[in-house]
């Protein structure tokens, strides 16, 4: 059917209006991006790309200060190369680097064209959205789709990874791509090429990040219950869904497997920073605590510090951190019940600022926030933690009427969405809060943030369409469509 001309004039300015917010911050001079924490070397070292800098610097060594706009190849430096679907994206314009090094003989290459790629994908992702929406007369969804782009995907708090070789950005488009076909395809027939997006969008996902590697599990279990629910037998979107994550998932866990110094070196950060930023400063008895883990008391010492804040290397100034294990962290927090709420709230409570903040984000300054000429909304919630608690609460408090009675028989897609919306928001958070305590929760729950603004804009979609009387568009077409 047709594309009715309010629609196509609304998705046209989105489409613009996000275009032009992204480029300002790619496309600014000095160039603005998320400073290396030392994560970014555990994807360029695949590709032995490091920072352009004098010979005398450790090709390795993190930067926290600023970002770099230019990156080199050096040979024989790579510490670890981890595994990730970020390195498809990096490993195109590592390739690109290459050959342009072979024909100009050019050895510092720009990473902005990395910050160029991550961009023009996601758009494209978002345009395939709007144009399958609307070709399936669902008006409401497509307009919702299209306000992700400028209010969501192009906000600085996103956009500061174009430019980098972290791997949120990877994620959250795998997420999104994964919503987006759930969505596309609730309540319809296979496609030919429904299984397969569906499979990859979850193996991505699973393979972006260790923190993600059950996130597409619990979706696919979510479209799996509520279509048996409803159905009484199991849904191939689920199905599909499912086949994508256990793949993922088992590439997750050779990943952890692997045996190396530097992987060695990030587990005993991770157990610092669990033990001393999550579990002592929450504890009801810390002592107790320490026991319960098989960490010496005298640690303690250095709770509420970060594994990066310790003067020495966290296995020489703890040594008994070997002992903590992910079984001792859940008795541990089984046994203190305190624990966990308290945990739990303050994690809720340090996702502020949605931007990442510790590090620089300009490049030859030191530790420079972001410019003043780059609004983000991260900004607009931290000034008001009321706004971002409800921001947080709306898809729980959402459940309750989507769950009962007529409103949730009429609105299936929409229960589907807001369920998926909570695990969502659940399992990165606590998946944040057990593996790194919370020493670096805005970045590590990156996608929290972003699960509950994409809800709230469908929602603000939604009563938009229903008070213009464009809803009601839809459910003609639809039922035309139908008869």
């Amino acid at each position: 059917m047709p594309t009715p001309r309010w629609l196509a004039v609304i998705l046209a300015l989105c489409a613009l209006a996000g275009l032009a917010r992204a480029l300002l911050l790619l496309a600014h001079d000095p160039l603005v991006a998320l400073a290396n924490s030392y994560d970014e070397v555990r994807y360029t070292a695949c590709f032995n790309l490091y920072p352009d800098r004098p010979s005398d610097v450790p090709p390795t060594q993190n930067s926290p200060e600023f970002p770099y706009s230019h990156y080199r190849f050096v040979p024989g430096a790579s510490p670890i190369c981890y595994w990730s679907s970020e390195l498809l994206l990096q490993g195109t314009v590592a390739a690109a680097f290459a050959l342009q090094e072979s024909v100009t003989g050019a050895t510092a290459h720009s990473v902005r064209w990395l910050g160029v790629l991550k961009l023009s994908l996601l758009f494209f992702v978002w345009l395939g959205f709007c144009r399958a929406f609307t070709r399936q007369g669902d008006h409401v969804s497509a307009l919702a789709n299209g306000l992700l782009l400028p209010l969501l995907f192009s906000d600085p708090a996103n956009t500061i990874y174009l430019s980098t070789f972290y791997a949120e950005w990877t994620a959250l488009l795998a997420m999104y791509a994964l919503c987006g076909l759930i969505l596309l395809h609730h309540e319809r027939a296979p496609t030919r090429f429904a299984r397969p997006a569906l499979a990859l969008a979850a193996l991505l996902l699973a393979a972006s990040k260790i923190q993600h590697l059950l996130l597409p599990l619990a979706c696919a279990g979510v479209v799996l219950g509520l279509g048996f629910l409803s159905r009484r037998r199991w849904p191939w979107q689920g199905s599909a869904l499912l086949a994508g994550a256990l793949f993922g998932l088992a590439l997750q866990v050779i990943q952890l497997g692997r045996d190396s110094d530097a992987i060695r070196a990030i587990e005993m950060f991770n157990r610092a920073d669990v033990a001393f930023t999550g579990l002592f400063p929450n504890a009801s008895d810390p002592t107790a605590t320490a026991a319960q883990i098989g960490v010496d008391p005298a640690c303690l010492r250095f709770s509420g510090k970060r594994a990066w804040e310790m003067q020495d290397y966290p296995g020489h100034a703890c040594p008994s951190l070997k002992n903590l294990s992910r079984a001792r962290e859940l008795a541990a927090l089984l046994r203190d019940p305190a624990l966990s709420l308290r945990l739990g709230w303050r994690g809720v409570l340090a996702l502020d600022p949605w931007l990442a903040p510790g590090l620089g984000l300009v490049e030859g300054a030191d530790f420079a926030p972001l410019p003043a000429d780059l609004p983000t909304f991260s900004s607009v919630l931290a000034a008001s933690p009321l706004l971002r608690l409800l921001l947080l609460a709306g898809p729980f408090l959402a459940l309750p009427l989507l769950g009962f009675g007529r409103l949730a028989r009429g609105h299936t897609r929409w229960l589907l969405y807001t369920v998926l919306t909570v695990v969502i928001m659940l399992a990165s958070l606590g998946v944040t809060l057990l593996g790194d305590g919370l020493a670096d929760t805005p970045k590590q729950g990156h996608l929290v943030i972003n699960a509950a603004l994409a809800w709230w804009i469908a929602v603000l979609a939604l009563a938009g369409a229903r008070m213009s009387g464009f809803e009601r568009e839809t459910v003609t077409a639809k039922a035309d469509r139908a008869r």
